[in-house]
């Protein structure tokens, strides 16, 4: 019995919560402070959860801002935004980190299914959670 209880608790599909109302994975609609609109699919990559955008109201948008140069020229879209989220509770997933394309800078992150499974509260922080923002993403599909 107590192999099988290790065996569910390491297992990557516990990142698919039983309730769909909590699971993050899908398609989430992000506003950012100049209006900027795009849809972030949210899916897993191994064992961890990672989001990507899939459709921006600036199609053509290049990555511009990025300390990389060689990724300045570089399409937004298809580009993962989010990174390493891994289950931190019943509805928490922490360990992550967001890329903000229109500064160039990457934040820790955290993030929780909110409001029956239709709202997603993104957590960007530098240090701890305390010293952060908190955006809330609408679920597309």
């Amino acid at each position: 019995m107590t192999a099988l209880l290790f065996a569910v608790a390491i297992h990557p599909d516990r990142i698919m919560a039983a309730d769909a109302n909590t699971s993050p994975i899908g398609v989430w609609l992000s506003v950012g402070d100049s209006g900027g609109k795009g849809h972030i699919q949210i899916y897993r990559c191994g064992a961890k959860l990672c989001g990507k955008l899939i459709h921006s109201n600036t199609p053509e948008a290049r990555d511009v801002k990025n300390p990389d140069e060689a990724l300045r020229s570089r399409k937004l879209i298809g580009s993962d935004l989010l990174w390493g989220f891994e289950p931190d509770g019943e509805n928490l997933w922490t360990g992550g980190r967001i890329y903000d394309p229109t500064s160039g800078k990457t934040w820790k992150c955290q993030f929780s299914v909110g409001n029956a499974g239709n709202k997603l509260n993104v957590r960007g922080y530098w240090g701890i959670a305390l010293f952060g923002q908190t955006r809330t993403w609408t679920r597309v599909r």
